[in-house]
């Protein structure tokens, strides 16, 4: 019983969903229109902290692998 009662609650929700959707179009594309910019900025900024990451840590490891330039003393 409780499984037919979530499937009601749920087309009910897209129903509404959509009809508001349709309702609210221009707000939808004004929101979007304020989201992405954001969006690629955080994901921009992430990617490089990513990736200057990497490349601080492939730099250390390449650094620990050389042998010294230095000679031993003696």
């Amino acid at each position: 019983m409780s499984n037919i009662i979530g499937i009601i609650i749920g087309l009910v929700l897209v129903v509404l969903g959509l009809v508001l959707l349709v309702a609210w179009w221009s707000m939808f594309t004004k929101a979007l229109m304020a989201i992405i910019p954001l969006l690629l900025l955080l994901i921009g900024a992430g990617v490089l902290a990513y990736f200057i990451s990497e490349m601080k840590s492939r730099q250390e490891i390449m650094e620990q692998k050389s042998p010294s330039q230095e000679k031993p003393a003696e």
